[in-house]
């Protein structure tokens, strides 16, 4: 079990679970269609290993506080993180920060590097390769595999369909995206509740409209986008593809060691989908743990 608390940060402040006391810092990160109660997994065995860890409802989800400003971009999230670690660590005295991303925690991960390449020790990212927006075009089953994101941008309320049916699209989101995994009724009514609180749906689809537009407009301007122009990784990381996954395929992963500058090492889940920390959390509790208590 872990305990709640509220985290203020960037102006918002952020409703979180915590595993352990421990003297080094872990921010876990949940993704979409998800919440922070999914780190539960991960979180208790980075406890085991000595580490404080904390999940927020990412901003905009559930208990957490919509975005002060409206902005849900990539650089948005990744300055959450930054702000959630410096305030844990100044506040709590901890140590050694390390970040954990599961989806667009993963995204949040890479743009945290970006902004503060010196806040986390290490990361781990799980099911969201680097520089997913500029490979994307050159992979047309990962096109489709997307059509989710393209649904998203429709101005005719894709809201609404969300909410639909006591959120159905969830539903087969996620056994189209981990289709062996037989999940627990009370895992995804725990992920309904959360998006069924306040403005959440509007804000999680905000994720999306706020990735694709600008790169939309980049591409209206100069054409295709080039992976090369996003700066390289400084952080030590760990990625994490499940080789089942039906949201992205194992093959946007083959060139994601081209993204970093500091040592990265890529590791496929066996029978295990997009929500493989769910699906396996043995297997991949040990492999994080492993890679960040070293």
């Amino acid at each position: 079990m872990s305990d709640t608390e509220t985290v203020t940060a960037n102006e918002i402040d952020f409703a979180c679970h915590r595993w352990g006391d421990g003297d080094r810092l872990a921010l876990c990160l949940h993704g979409f269609p998800d919440d922070a109660g999914s780190l539960a997994p991960i979180g208790e065995r980075l406890a085991d290993e000595g580490f404080t860890a904390v999940a927020p409802y990412m901003r905009g989800y559930g208990p957490t506080g919509d975005a002060p400003d409206g902005d849900y971009s990539a650089a948005a999230l990744g300055s959450d993180a930054v702000a959630l670690a410096t305030t844990l660590v100044d506040e709590e005295d901890l140590a050694d920060p390390v970040l954990v991303g599961h989806d667009w925690g993963a995204v949040a991960a890479y743009s945290a590097d970006r902004i503060d390449p010196d806040r986390f020790e290490k990361m781990a990212t799980m099911a969201v390769p680097p520089r997913f927006a500029g490979h994307v075009f050159s992979h047309p089953r990962q096109l489709l595999r997307s059509w989710y994101i393209w649904f998203f941008q429709l101005p005719a309320k894709p809201e609404e369909y969300v909410r639909k049916r006591d959120f159905a699209l969830i539903d087969l989101l996620w056994n189209t995206w981990s289709p062996g995994w037989d999940y627990p009724e009370e895992r995804i009514e725990s992920v309904k509740e959360t998006l069924a609180t306040g403005n959440t749906v509007e804000n999680a689809l905000a994720y999306y409209r706020q990735f694709v537009r600008p790169m939309a407009l980049d591409m209206i301007r100069s054409g295709l986008p080039d992976p090369e122009d996003e700066p390289p990784i400084q952080t030590e990381t760990l990625v994490l593809a499940g080789k089942d996954d039906g949201c992205i395929g194992p093959e946007m992963f083959a060139q994601a060691g081209d993204a970093f500058e500091a040592d990265c090492r890529i590791a496929r889940i066996r029978d295990a989908g997009h929500f493989m920390h769910q699906e396996r959390p043995d297997v991949v509790g040990e492999e994080i743990a492993t890679f960040l208590a070293d």
